[in-house]
C-alpha cells in the first residue's frame, strides 16, 4: 500500500501500486509500471546477481524509475492507455452569486 493523490479532485488515498489482477505479472516494485522491457542479465544488478544468472531468470529494466531487476513472473507487455485527465483549477469552480 503506497499513498497517493487523485489527480482531479486532490484527495489522498492509499492503494496498490499495482492492480490486482495483474500481481502475477512482470511489474516494477517500486512504481508499479506494467510496460518492462527484457534487458541482458549481464548488466550489474547487485550482490546476488550471478544467482539469478545461474537460475537463468530474465532481467527487466523500467523506464520511468530506472529500476533494473529480475523477476520469475510470468510476462506479458502491457502498455497503459494515455488518458487526458483534467485537473481541478480555480478557473474551474462555479462563481457563487
Amino acid at each position: 500500500m503506497r499513498p497517493w493523490r487523485c489527480r482531479v479532485c486532490d484527495a489522498r488515498f492509499y492503494a496498490w501500486s499495482t492492480p490486482i489482477e495483474y500481481v502475477w505479472y512482470v511489474h516494477c516494485e517500486m512504481c508499479g509500471n506494467l510496460d518492462v522491457p527484457r534487458i541482458s542479465s549481464e548488466h550489474g544488478m547487485g550482490m546476488l546477481a550471478f544467482i539469478y544468472r545461474l537460475l537463468r531468470a530474465p532481467a527487466y529494466r523500467c523506464a520511468p524509475c530506472r529500476n533494473r531487476f529480475f523477476s520469475f513472473r510470468i510476462y506479458r507487455r502491457i502498455v497503459p492507455t494515455k488518458q487526458v485527465v483534467e485537473t481541478k483549477t480555480e478557473s474551474q469552480q462555479p462563481i457563487p452569486n
